[in-house]
């Protein structure tokens, strides 16, 4: 039987074989092509695995691109920010007035004065002088306080359109300060903080100290050096002295930068760059910052910087960038210099350069230097190199020759003798990313007659370079700032730090040990289950939820509203009592939150969780222990947590999936923008094979395509086939990729049933349907109404209706009603009441 079987098969084989010898095929190209794709594979694979071993995965992981200039955020409308504060400090003045201060405000701290004339514009002049007649009409003399403010700000602000925008530094320099509290905990804890230095109130004050000599024949605590002799550097007096005159006129009458442009990297929140960034826009500088960890969270921080300091003019562009990226730098220069209008850049030449993107390198050494030190070497000086050289060919090719950029290089005076830094760190400025770990030792250091700087205290020093005096000797020659306080002087740094922390640790261990034995003592004199205040140890603090309804105004404040008497008709006045709604943040009041503070309060955290499901109130005994509670629990492992957890617990997952994002397909009917289906019309070239259907569906089949389909019943009975042939036109579906992939979706796992919803109705009625229902119910609990009978109370049952304006009404069963009709699925009998 097998030689009875092969035969035939041999045959097709030979024949399968003349076929492609007369048609001139190869039956064997497919196998050679794959035969010759697997050895490049293997060939390259060899080549990767080599460099993955000269390398090392953190060096390969690491120099990834992430340059997208499509996650370009622009921040410019610093004209909208100063209304907004302008507005407050009125709002402000006038809820002091009305609370009967005794000494109501008059004015406005001199920092609040300095950015309304920094972002004034010609509308806030406007704006000022429509709210000063307002309150003129209302003939109220308590305001007179504010109307004088506003007469104030009025002139302050029109004066300022003619003068451009200044940095200036109003603030207080501040000292490291360790504390050590000795406390009836279980041990001991050291409290690092910053506090304000009792011989610096001001940064005029700051300025004088670091042009003192810190001992005889030395030079000042910051100064500037100049080359001679070759490569030494020596003590530049001259240079120093206008350095100096810098510093004075930006805590003085300030230092603009209207008109100049910068790029600022390594610039992320708690570091150097950070406040560079906030004294260039301040000065009205427009700035480009970059960032490695783009997120909605980097974003709605350079945002809030802006609000805080865009001048009037100044710009900031935040994109995402990695420093140790060729790629990253070639595209982030060409945005930078490319037409705006051809090739969607900035247009821009930059003035000012800071490359302070900075990596840690800890414990490596001459005998142990791996893959990561590669490639911090990478990004702290090989690519800062390819940087500036990128913005140098960028220039020449634009003919920008004659306008040379200033680089601020920071230099470090402690090479990788302590701390993390091994490679790199920009002196002794406490709080940043790279020094940090050091700041409970920043104490002792100063007493060596050390100046440790905060990050504000070493931009202001930064700033300082700007100063045209020195700017213009930088486009000639490299000049050397030496703002490291006198930290290069002390010999063996790195012990002298290890000394200082091995004595801080001492101490905190001895408070540890007496902090254990109080402890103890205390739990031998005190009732089992109580603090030293008297309080169970258990009780957490409880979250606050309240509905804030608008005070009524006395009738002597709506003074300003009597030439309206006798012309409206308050029978037929509309009142707005209460609101509701189901929105991309949950309801109205969580949705004002985010929009007017950029964030969720921890009672906004706490009714967003349970709308979206991660939460649920429980009333009994707990699985887990078997102890009775009251309280919210997570909602799928039923662990009891706290109202003060919620928020750090959950507001990450909330912020992911709250508001306009990315479209998720589970709450948006299975709508994917990846895979958006279509039904494309083909024509077939040959006949199909035949399926079965029923003898009505097979006419319905027969009735839309004639002839080009042929149908007959089974002799089976009961059935027909139906057969399509050559020349039919079929619809197929295919799934395309669109280009709106965001939208304004309800939370992720908003569900009627939560509100208490029945099943049957949530089955029964569109979404659409829902959201009415639960924003109806929340107008009337914001209106103080928990019953609708109450109204009967006081209204007629004649006299009380509804309207509903439903715009498209259900969209779920709309889609329904058309497309799935269309594509003859089943729809529900009462789907046309629910459009």
């Amino acid at each position: 039987m097998e030689k009875v079987q092969q035969n035939p098969h041999e045959h097709i084989r030979q024949q399968i074989q003349v076929l492609a010898r007369y048609a001139g095929m190869d039956l064997r190209e497919g196998a050679s092509l794959a035969e010759e794709e697997k050895s490049k594979s293997a060939e390259m694979q060899t080549k990767l695995d080599s460099i993955s071993t000269e390398l090392g995965d953190e060096f390969i992981d690491g120099m990834q691109p992430l340059f997208d200039t499509r996650k370009a955020r622009c921040f410019d409308s610093s004209w909208n920010w100063v209304r907004q504060e302008a507005y407050e400090l009125i709002q402000q003045a006038i809820a002091s007035c009305a609370a009967g201060s005794a000494n109501p405000p008059v004015c406005v701290d001199e920092a609040a004065l300095q950015r309304l004339k920094n972002r004034s514009s010609p509308g806030l002049p406007q704006m000022l002088a429509g709210s000063l007649s307002i309150l003129q009409a209302a003939n109220d003399d308590s305001l007179e306080p504010v109307i004088k403010l506003l007469l104030e700000l009025h002139d302050v602000c029109a004066q300022s359109l003619t003068r451009p925008p200044v940095c200036r530094e109003l603030s207080a320099p501040t000292g490291p300060h360790v504390n050590f509290e000795l406390d009836f905990g279980p041990d001991g804890t050291m409290t690092y903080s910053e506090v304000p230095r009792p011989d610096e109130p001001s940064f005029v004050d700051f300025g004088e100290h670091m042009r003192q000599p810190t001992a005889p024949d030395m030079p000042p605590l910051i100064h500037f050096k100049k080359q001679s002799g070759g490569s030494a550097w020596s003590y530049y007096a001259e240079l120093s002295t206008m350095y100096y005159e810098g510093l004075s006129k930006i805590s003085g009458s300030g230092l603009s930068f209207s008109g100049q442009t910068a790029l600022v990297t390594g610039c992320g929140r708690g570091s150097i760059g950070a406040d560079i960034v906030s004294g260039l826009l301040s000065g009205g500088a427009k700035v480009i910052a970059t960032t490695s960890s783009y997120s909605r969270k980097t974003t709605l921080f350079f945002e809030d910087m802006y609000r805080t300091h865009g001048a009037r003019g100044s710009e900031l562009i935040v994109v995402p960038f990695n420093q140790g990226s060729t790629g990253d730098i070639k595209q982030l220069v060409d945005y930078i210099y490319s037409n705006p209008g051809v090739d969607k850049g900035l247009g821009w030449d930059l003035d000012y350069v800071f490359p302070f993107a900075a990596i840690s390198d800890i414990g490596s050494l001459a005998t142990n230097l791996g893959s990561h030190s590669e490639f911090v070497q990478r990004v702290l000086f090989t690519n800062v190199v390819r940087l500036l050289g990128s913005i140098k060919d960028a220039k020449e090719r634009l003919g920008y020759e004659t306008q040379p950029s200033l680089v601020v290089l920071p230099l470090s005076p402690n090479h990788g003798n302590f701390g993390g830094d091994r490679l790199y760190v920009i002196g002794w400025t406490r709080g940043t990313g790279l020094m940090s770990g050091n700041n409970l030792v920043a104490q002792d250091i100063e007493r060596l007659g050390v100046r440790t700087f905060s990050t504000r205290e070493m931009a202001f020093s930064i700033l300082g370079l700007l100063y045209f005096g020195i700017r213009d000797i930088a486009y000639c020659q490299p000049i050397l700032a030496d703002l490291n306080g006198g930290f290069g002087a002390i010999e063996d740094i790195g012990n002298v730090v290890s000394k200082a922390r091995m004595s801080i640790q001492r101490k905190s261990s001895t408070l540890q040990v007496i902090a254990r034995e109080t402890s103890l003592e205390y739990a031998a004199m005190v009732p089992r289950g109580h603090s030293k205040t008297g309080a169970t140890t258990d009780e957490r603090p409880l979250a606050k939820h309240k509905h804030y309804f608008p005070a009524p105004r006395h009738y002597n404040q709506l003074q300003h509203l009597r030439h309206l008497q006798d012309m409206v008709n308050l029978d037929k006045v509309v009142v707005v009592s209460g609101y509701g709604e189901v929105s991309l943040y949950g309801n109205a009041e969580t949705r004002w939150k985010m929009e007017a503070y950029g964030e969720f309060s921890l009672e906004g955290c706490i009714e967003l969780a349970w709308i979206m499901g991660l939460i649920k109130h429980f009333n009994g005994t707990l699985k887990t222990t078997g102890a009775t509670y009251v309280g919210w629990v997570d909602a799928k492992t039923e662990e009891p947590i706290g109202d003060v957890e919620v928020k750090p617990h959950y507001e990450e997952y909330i912020l992911a999936h709250t508001g306009i994002r990315l479209i998720e397909p589970e709450i948006a009917h299975g709508y994917d923008p990846n895979k958006c289906p279509f039904l494309r019309e083909i024509q077939i070239e040959h006949n199909m094979e035949p399926f079965e259907a029923t003898a009505d569906e097979a006419a319905t089949f027969k009735a839309q395509n004639g002839s080009n389909v042929d149908i007959w019943e089974n002799t089976s009975g009961g059935s027909w086939s139906v057969k399509f042939l050559k020349g039919a036109l079929i619809r197929v579906p295919i799934a395309l990729q669109v280009d709106r992939l965001v939208a304004a979706l309800v939370p992720t796992g908003w569900s009627p049933a939560i509100y208490s919803i029945p099943d049957d109705v949530i089955k029964q009625v569109d979404q659409v349907t829902c959201y009415a229902l639960v924003a109806t119910v929340e107008a009337l609990v914001s209106s103080g109404i928990t019953g609708p009978y109450e109204l009967y109370q006081y209204f007629h049952v004649s006299q009380v209706g509804n309207a509903t304006g439903s715009v498209l009404g259900g969209t779920q069963f709309i889609q329904d009603m058309l497309k799935s009709r269309f594509l003859d699925k089943g729809l529900k009998n009462d789907v046309l009441q629910e459009t």
